[in-house]
């Protein structure tokens, strides 16, 4: 009996660690299944090795981020950036700038003081500083602190001028080039480089096997390619993952590609083509003190326009055209009245010294 008892215990302890181990398999499975684009720092709490970082993404199946846009116009807040640089001249800081938007200068900013061409600068030059610090942290998602959709007198604005999109795009076109060098270890990196690919392309395309090849290069990337899109000529595709600076017969596009390609490759920043060098050299340093170059020369163009619209409008700047009008009359009153008095007072000095000649005539 007690053989039995003893048995019977041994099955049921046996049956608890299999139930055990099949509840412990399906919470790691969905945890697998439900993890979020994200650098394995963040979501380990450990460092990585000097040489890569992680993008795990959601690498299941076919999985591609959508393109969801960034924040909606207004007030821009970037709360996880912080610089302590002052500015090119006062009140030109980067908060100080960002508390202008929509004021003096933005796509919906109401009688805006900036032109046309200096609101555009402006959103060029902060997508470029956000995105330098997402190469820098390799994090994207920093970019959709940054406005993309807006309409202004009822016509959208085009998407591709947006802060949001240009950060992204600059950004992730980096980082998926550092993936080609492999300088940066998983497939998010991939996948996000696909979130520009067409939905018919992405439906003829294995997600995990693309990225897999595309980690060993740009050649094994065409290589997979040219087995999925046989009807595609080669030299197209070549054009799309330069290996040589004789694939891209002169496109600029490619050679943009090639030169950020070698870049991270060899870990040289100076290599990169112009407009990606503080962007490069964060991503390859893996340091945000390369963006303050960008947010130097944001600062310089941002005081500058200022003081062009305080020349034009006599110093009066962030006004409605209405308000502008009001603080002018009163000006030109207050001169008008200036002017008066200094008059009356020569009439009076006239007057005096009229006087005084004739006394000193009679004696």
């Amino acid at each position: 009996m007690k053989k039995w008892t003893i048995l019977t215990i041994a099955v049921l302890a046996a049956v608890l660690l299999v139930m055990q181990y099949l509840i412990e398999k399906k919470k790691v499975a969905v945890i697998e299944s439900g993890q979020q684009a994200g650098s394995a720092e963040q979501q380990l709490g450990v460092a990585l090795p000097a040489g890569a970082t992680t993008y795990t993404g959601a690498a299941v199946d076919n999985y591609i981020p959508d393109y969801m846009g960034g924040a909606a116009y207004g007030s821009i807040a970037l709360p996880t950036i912080q610089s302590s640089y002052k500015g090119a001249c006062e009140a030109s800081s980067l908060q100080e700038m960002l508390a202008t938007h929509d004021k003096y200068w933005g796509f919906q900013a109401r009688d805006a003081a900036f032109n046309q061409d200096e609101t555009q600068k402006m959103y060029n030059y902060l997508a470029d500083y956000t995105g330098c610090q997402a190469a820098a942290r390799t994090d994207v998602s920093l970019c959709d602190s940054l406005p993309s959709n807006v309409q202004i007198d009822g016509k959208k604005v085009d998407v591709n001028i947006t802060p949001n999109y240009r950060c992204r795009e600059k950004s992730i076109l980096v980082l998926f080039e550092a993936y080609l060098a492999g300088t940066l270890a998983g497939d998010g990196y991939c996948r996000l480089e696909m979130s520009y690919w067409p939905k018919e392309d992405l439906a003829r395309v294995s997600a995990p096997d693309y990225c897999a090849a595309a980690q060993k290069g740009p050649e094994q990337a065409a290589a997979y390619i040219r087995g999925v899109y046989p009807e595609i000529p080669v030299a197209d595709i070549a054009r799309k993952y330069p290996a040589r600076k004789t694939d891209c017969g002169g496109d600029s596009g490619c050679l943009e590609k090639f030169l950020l390609y070698q870049a991270m490759k060899s870990g040289k920043s100076s290599g990169c083509p112009p407009g990606y060098g503080p962007l490069c050299q964060a991503l390859t340093e893996r340091s945000a003190l390369a963006c303050e170059k960008t947010l130097q020369e944001m600062s310089k163009f941002y005081c500058a326009a200022v003081a062009r619209v305080k020349k034009v409008s006599g110093g009066y700047i962030g006004l409605s055209k209405e308000e502008a009008k009001v603080e002018l009359d009163k000006l030109k009153a207050q001169r008008a009245e200036a002017d008066e008095l200094k008059k009356q007072q020569q009439k009076i000095m006239e007057e005096v010294n009229k006087q005084v000649r004739e006394t000193l005539k009679k004696k």
